[in-house]
Parts: C-alpha cells; structure tokens; sequence
C-alpha cells in the first residue's frame, strides 16, 4: 500500500515537472502561475490582465494586427495666423488671371468730331468748303505693355464720316485697378491727328486742302476678363484737337475758283491763301476686345 502511493505522488511530480519545462520553452509561465511566479489566482475584484496582441507569441500563421493608427501633425501656425497666404488665394480664385506683361486690343464704336469746337470761325480754317462737324464709325488698336497697375503702349484710330475720315496714332499712359475679374482703368495719350480722304462739291478744293495736328486724349473704361487672356470692354474717349491748314497758293485758288458753282464760294476762295488754325474736340464710345500675356 505504502509503495503504490509512492508511486503515485512521484508520477504526479514528473507530470508537473514536464508541464513546467514545455511553459518556458514557449516563453508561457506554467499553468497555475504568474510571470512573476506568483499564483495565476487574481486578487478579489481585480480584472484579470489582458493579453498583449503585438507579442510575437500572439501571432498565428504568419499574420499580426495592424499597428495603431496615427494622427497627422498640425500644420504650424504662421505668426500672422495664414491670413496673407488666405488673401493670396482668394484673389487667384476670384480672378484666375496670371502675370500680365503684354496686352494688345481692338475696338469700334461710334465718335462726335467738331474741328472748331473752341474756334467758331469757320471761314479760318476750311472757308466752308468742308464741313466742320461730323457723326461717323471709328475703329481703333492698340500694343502695349503692363506693369502691374500701369500701362505704356501706343494707340491709333481712324474715324469714318461722310465729309473726311481722321487719323490718329501716338502713345499713351493707363492705370489700372485690378478688381478679381474687372479692370477699371484711365488713359493719357498724345500723338498726331490728321484729316483725309476730302470730299467736297469743288474738287478742287477738296484735292488743294489740308488739315493736320496733334491730339491730347483722356479715356477711361471698364473690362471683364473671361479668361486670363482675353477680356471684353468699354470705354469712352474725349480728344482735343490742335489743327492748321496750310496756306494754298495762287494756283489753287484760281483752280477752285473755276469749279465754283456761286459766286459766294469764288469769294470765299480768296480765304484759304492765308494759314488757318483751329481748336476743336472729338468724343468717342466705343466696344473693346483685348488679349493680355
């Protein structure tokens, strides 16, 4: 009897003896004990500890739970809180336009001429041969460069009216005040003015006379870019026009006198032997089509 439970305690203690040796060949304390070697039994209401799932030993078939998610960083705060960079973007938003380093545009509308708008003596300048005043079409361009709210370029304009046409080229000066799409904006310009393409019921006189100058202009407008390159316009223009006419000599007044049909035009010949000058105005509106890069 005494023997068999010998052999009955020694064969519990090879079992616990083996159960311990295959725990810590799996890195696993031995059934009924801590990591520290204390009893596994868990203090009164003490939850029991959880397992780690990145231990290796958690790990089956290769497979492992994903790492923990991270926030992203704040973006740092510039000291005057991104509003500069907030005003920045918005204004490329609103308007989309780029850089502007070269524009040209066209434009036609309509214009009021009157060579002797501050000179009524029209016997001075064209002795009534020509008629003084006139309504007509005017079509012009222009070429210039930009520098952010200033302009430099050069402009001509020709007008059609039923008595002559005017001519004019010279340069001008534009200020500019970007509003995201709209670009109001003022002009100077000065250049040379001419009248042409005379008719007349004397041919002669119409063939003999000429009428030429200078302009100093004052126009302002307002345009809407579509597109960064291409805007849509209007604009209105006031000129004022210095002119002279040459005096004609004696053979051209006694050709005009021969086509005369009165009497009172062949005494009024007799006027343009002497130089005439005058001061007169011209108002223009017009449509604008324009190209910038």
């Amino acid at each position: 009897m005494i023997a068999r439970r010998a052999l009955c305690l020694l064969t519990v203690l090879t079992s616990a003896a083996a159960a311990s040796t295959a725990a810590a060949q799996q890195g696993q304390p031995a059934p009924g004990t801590s990591p520290s070697g204390a009893s596994a039994a868990s203090p009164a209401g003490a939850a029991p500890a959880q397992p780690n799932p990145y231990d290796p030993s958690m790990q089956a078939g290769g497979l492992a739970p994903p790492p923990p998610m991270r926030m992203p960083e704040p973006e740092p705060v510039s000291p005057d809180g991104g509003t500069e960079r907030r005003l920045d973007e918005a204004k490329r938003e609103d308007s989309g336009r780029g850089l502007e380093i070269v524009w040209l545009n066209v434009e036609g509308g309509y214009e009021n001429v009157g060579l002797q708008t501050f000179n009524i003596d029209e016997d001075e300048l064209t002795a009534g041969f020509i008629s003084s005043s006139a309504n007509g079409g005017v079509l012009g361009a222009g070429v210039g460069v930009r520098l952010l709210y200033f302009t430099l370029g050069a402009r001509g304009r020709v007008g059609f009216f039923s008595d002559w046409q005017l001519f004019s080229a010279g340069g001008e000066i534009g200020m500019h005040l970007p509003l995201g799409r709209l670009d109001p904006h003022v002009e100077l310009g000065f250049g040379y003015a001419g009248l042409g393409s005379f008719k007349s019921a004397v041919s002669g006189a119409a063939d003999a006379i000429a009428i030429r100058g200078f302009y100093g202009r004052i126009s302002g407008g307002l345009d809407l870019y579509l597109s960064p390159v291409f805007s849509i316009g209007a604009n209105a223009s006031w000129e004022l026009l210095a002119l002279t006419r040459p005096g004609l000599s004696s053979a051209e007044i006694d050709r005009i006198k021969g086509e005369a049909a009165t009497t009172p035009q062949q005494a009024k010949a007799d006027l343009l032997a002497a130089e005439g000058s005058s001061v007169g105005s011209a108002l223009a509106l017009t449509a604008v089509a324009g190209l910038h890069f």
